[in-house]
């Protein structure tokens, strides 16, 4: 671990009419001077399970003499849904995927990225700097990044050879390889079928959304269960899913106990999400948020959050201190070729109202379009 250097100035014991430690009056560290009394006591943080290490919150506390409070969420849907009725008010930070920062943005949810007050924005690489929703990170700053795709058991597979890098794996009844779990996300679960299908995750098309309907409730019987990120990593581990759609990171954490554990990126193409630290509208201490943002852009910081969740870092400065294992598997770090097959999810605007419906009934077994 890197020596963190302060600048401290701390007054006197006699002034203050005691001997017990103090907040210093000022401290420099991770590339920012800041007051101790420009900040408060308890940062409030909303985020994805496990996806912290707790070894750097303890350090964020210790550094600036505060508590972190942390609550969870486990889909965008839920956290905007909470944000929208009123709880940004309770969060000085919220993790947000790539379209759940448009649509907090065009809600007005969000305050604008104070960049003087992140020196280690810097950190970040051109493509997280000029992502496409939010150019110039007006409103957030990139926390990590990964792709979805399938988590596979091939030692538990009906038949090894037929374990593919494709959808087919849970799209096509023929090329099934044992049970398998859907993410309990609607944008993902429709955005994969529509891309098996050939189509945009983001596609506001109606025949495309329908087609895309119609797969996905013909695959409906035979899904294990749509489960959260977690449920899902959790069954493939304990081997209830011989296939996964999952996270990147999710799955390679399996690997730790079952090293048989694989994850596939379908060669139809997927989604590279990225989730990112922004300050919700009416935050209780937005100097404290930006202080921890700048905390996790630290290119050391960095690397630690990344050989902890096993997801690849959108930090340049993070790359020497990253586990060359993790930097080397391209189903963490996809090559230009696999890249240029994938999509950012982005707000669908008012197609929205569609995307919920499929989901809707979906869900609830319903006719396709009924």
């Amino acid at each position: 671990m890197r020596r963190i250097w302060l600048t401290v100035i701390v007054a006197l014991a006699a002034a203050c009419g005691g001997g017990e430690s103090e907040r210093p009056a000022s401290l420099e560290v991770f590339g920012i001077r800041v007051a101790g009394a420009d900040y408060g006591q308890e940062l409030h943080l909303f985020t994805w399970s496990d996806y912290l290490d707790p070894e750097l919150v303890a350090e964020f506390e210790r550094t600036y003499d505060v508590t972190v409070r942390i609550d969870y969420y486990d889909t965008n849907e839920a956290m905007i849904a909470k944000l929208q009725a009123g709880g940004t008010g309770q969060y000085d930070v919220v993790v947000a995927s790539d379209y759940a920062v448009e649509v907090l943005r065009k809600a007005d949810l969000l305050l604008p990225l104070t960049h003087a007050n992140l020196p280690n924005l810097k950190n970040l690489s051109q493509r997280f700097r000029e992502a496409p929703f939010d150019p110039g990170n007006v409103y957030s700053a990139t926390y990590q990044w990964g792709t979805s795709g399938l988590g596979v058991r091939p030692d538990l597979a009906d038949d090894s050879t037929r374990v593919i890098d494709s959808w087919a794996m849970v799209f096509d009844s023929a090329s099934a390889v044992g049970p398998f779990t859907m993410l309990d996300d609607p944008r993902e679960t429709i955005g994969a079928a529509l891309i098996y299908l050939g189509h945009s995750p983001n596609s506001q098309d109606d025949a495309e959304l329908a087609e895309a309907e119609r797969l996905l409730m013909e695959q409906r019987s035979r899904v294990l269960t749509y489960s959260p990120f977690a449920t899902s990593r959790d069954l493939l581990a304990s081997g209830d899913a011989v296939v996964a759609h999952n996270y990147s990171g999710d799955v390679l954490s399996v690997q730790e106990e079952v090293p048989q554990v694989r994850f596939v990126i379908p060669r139809e193409g997927s989604i590279v999400w990225s989730d990112n630290m922004a300050v919700p509208k009416g935050a209780p201490d937005r100097r404290l948020a930006e202080l921890f943002i700048n905390y996790i852009l630290d290119g050391q910081v960095g690397a630690r959050l990344s050989n902890f969740t096993r997801y690849a870092s959108p930090n340049e400065a993070s790359v020497p201190a990253i586990d060359p294992e993790l930097l080397s598997d391209r189903s963490v770090y996809p090559d230009s070729a696999m890249l240029a097959k994938m999509e950012f999810l982005r707000d669908v605007g008012e197609a929205r109202a569609a995307y919920d419906r499929i989901w809707t009934r979906l869900r609830a077994g319903a006719t396709p379009g009924g």
